[in-house]
């Protein structure tokens, strides 16, 4: 199908703007971080970022591409801490005294939430197409730095290959840093929990399902719900699980968070909890996109089942994942190892980004090594 060789770029402020069945079916082959309702999550969630969204339409103002953009002015202190490039490329490997007044302010390109980012360019293009609507959104998202005042630009939290293709158009202006990676379970060939547990060798089979029994035969309850059915119960739980990991968030944040969630996103969220004696002890929230069922919040009281985290985080999306037709359980960053006894898949993630110039020699030496969760999950 023949191409337009100059789409025609607009930036809107809000993905409001973009009919939420023309997204989709730009982001049709994306995760669920690049639906039309996590970005109007991320966007009323993160309003203090700025979001904007660069657009590709052909002649005729079909959607041909489109990127999110957030700007960043400020150093974060609460979930986006993970997006800071100071944090990430700069920190684990120096002394980043000072980093923070020349990095910032800083342009996310790709998303600001969700630690997975990605370029959408329609599939009907040929390869050719494609790049070329990419180049035009990228140089686009090189301008808006410009005119935004950001010191830094990075696209952060792609495969291999898109961080490099990224880094190239930008003029190979910066390193790609190996950045974290993902965890997923794929479900391909399995007809039931049963099928699932059939690829383990037998003792790690008979491991597996002495989890499950434990589990229930403590006295817990494996209960499944809509996110509304029960936020004010796991919002606690869901609070001290960040507090527990370095997190400074209250509980109300917390609220605000999942509610924000529930409201755009709450028709696709399925909540396992642990009950028992008319009490959440734990729980683990997912969404259901595409072919995948996505793993997005815990949390465990002191009181929950053994094996808790295994049995809401893993087993309980495995099964409601096989039982909708789902090929895949994504389980995010993290633990890896324990996910990987359980099946797991670990795909490595990159990051682009432009760094400040000119760059001190002690941050030039340093930028480009790995951030410590890649070295942890092997893919550095």
């Amino acid at each position: 199908m023949p191409t337009d060789p100059q789409p025609r770029l607009s930036t809107v402020p809000t993905i409001g703007a973009v009919p939420p069945d023309e997204w989709d079916r730009l982001a049709a082959g994306a995760q669920l971080y690049q639906s039309h309702g996590w970005l109007r999550w991320a966007e009323e969630y993160f309003a203090e970022l700025r979001p904007r969204y660069v657009l590709a339409h052909d002649a005729d103002g079909a959607l041909l591409g489109g990127v999110a953009t957030y700007l960043m002015t400020e150093v974060p202190t609460r979930y986006t801490t993970w997006y800071d490039p100071v944090r990430m490329f700069l920190a684990p490997h120096c002394d980043p005294a000072g980093a923070a007044e020349r990095w910032f302010p800083v342009l996310l390109v790709g998303g600001c939430s969700g630690y997975h980012g990605e370029l959408l360019v329609a599939s009907h293009l040929d390869g050719e197409g494609q790049a070329r609507i990419a180049r035009a959104l990228l140089d686009r998202c090189r301008d808006l730095a410009a005119e935004l005042g950001a010191q830094t630009t990075t696209f952060m939290y792609a495969t291999k290959q898109t961080a490099e293709d990224i880094s190239r158009i930008w003029g190979g202006a910066g390193p790609v840093i190996a950045t974290s990676a993902e965890a997923i379970i794929p479900l391909d060939g399995a007809a039931d929990f049963e099928g699932y547990l059939a690829r383990f060798p037998s003792a790690r089979r008979s491991k597996l399902r002495k989890e499950l029994t434990a589990f229930t035969g403590s006295g817990s309850r494996l209960g499944r719900y809509r996110l509304v059915d029960v936020l004010t119960e796991v919002t606690p739980l869901m609070g001290g699980h960040q507090r527990k990991f370095g997190a400074d968030i209250s509980d109300e944040e917390i609220g605000r968070y999942l509610r924000l969630q529930d409201k755009h996103l709450g028709s696709g969220s399925v909540v396992f909890v642990d009950e028992r004696d008319g009490r959440i002890n734990g729980f683990t929230l997912c969404y259901a996109h595409g072919d995948t069922l996505y793993s997005r919040a815990a949390g465990l009281a002191p009181e929950a089942g053994p094996f808790a985290y295994f049995n809401l985080a893993v087993y309980a999306p495995i099964r409601h994942a096989i039982e909708g037709g789902l090929r895949a359980v994504a389980l995010g960053a993290g633990s890896y190892q324990g996910k990987v006894l359980r099946g797991a898949e670990v795909h490595g993630l990159w990051s682009a980004v432009v760094p400040p110039e000119p760059l001190e020699d002690g941050w030039r030496e340093v930028l480009g090594r790995p951030f410590p969760q890649a070295v942890e999950a092997g893919c550095a």
